[in-house]
């Protein structure tokens, strides 16, 4: 589901549009904000969607996170040319949170500007990688390790994604991780890698 505090941050930067005269600029981002609502609305009965969904659902997030957070947040969107997004279904918002996380918890404590980067990637015909990067404070260390999947029982691991992917995991031949690092460990905000496999869900 998407978190309600996103919403009141989406209109109350469309209010802004409206309350300062922009009012084209508010008609373009309320259009785009219905047509958010309306793929979350179509996820939300869904198990698995298409990749090239999922993506444009994505780019569409991060285009209101970015209208929040001005010129304090850049971002890039890369997909291996060789997936055919428009033929792979993965399960359904498992990307989003993590980049959520990297926003909220990396880029915005630090105060300044960040860059927020999403990789998607093939492994094989059964699984695509998936890879979030930020340049921010970097993850608290008792999260680095090379598989937080094995530590899903532990009681500092409260993520909805990842305890997700425990259960697919549990269901899925494909042998998954979830790995965290940081992108400099020697920088004083070390930013973030997270990294996870998602199986490919054949229809």
């Amino acid at each position: 589901m998407m978190d309600p505090h996103f919403i009141f941050n989406v209109i109350n930067s469309i209010q802004y549009f409206v309350n300062t005269g922009k009012i084209e600029e508010a008609n373009v981002y309320l259009a785009e904000f219905a047509k958010l609502i309306r793929i979350c609305t179509g996820f939300s009965v869904k198990n698995s969607v298409l990749l090239e969904e999922e993506i444009a659902y994505l780019q569409l997030y991060l285009k209101f996170e970015k209208l929040r957070f001005g010129e304090d947040l850049t971002y890039e969107i890369i997909v291996n040319p060789a997936l055919q997004v428009s033929e792979i279904f993965i399960a359904v918002m498992m990307i989003q949170p993590f980049l959520e996380n990297a926003i909220w918890h990396g880029i915005l404590p630090m105060n300044a500007k960040g860059h927020l980067k999403l990789e998607v990637d093939t492994v094989s015909d059964s699984l695509i990688k998936i890879r979030v990067t930020d340049d921010g404070v970097g993850i608290s260390e008792v999260f680095i390790c090379d598989n937080l999947l094995a530590r899903i029982s532990e009681s500092h691991v409260h993520c909805t994604a990842i305890e997700r992917l425990k259960i697919i995991t549990a269901s899925s031949t494909e042998k998954l991780y979830v790995s965290y690092s940081y992108l400099n460990s020697k920088l004083v905000n070390k930013g973030t890698v997270a990294e996870f496999l998602l199986p490919v869900i054949f229809n």
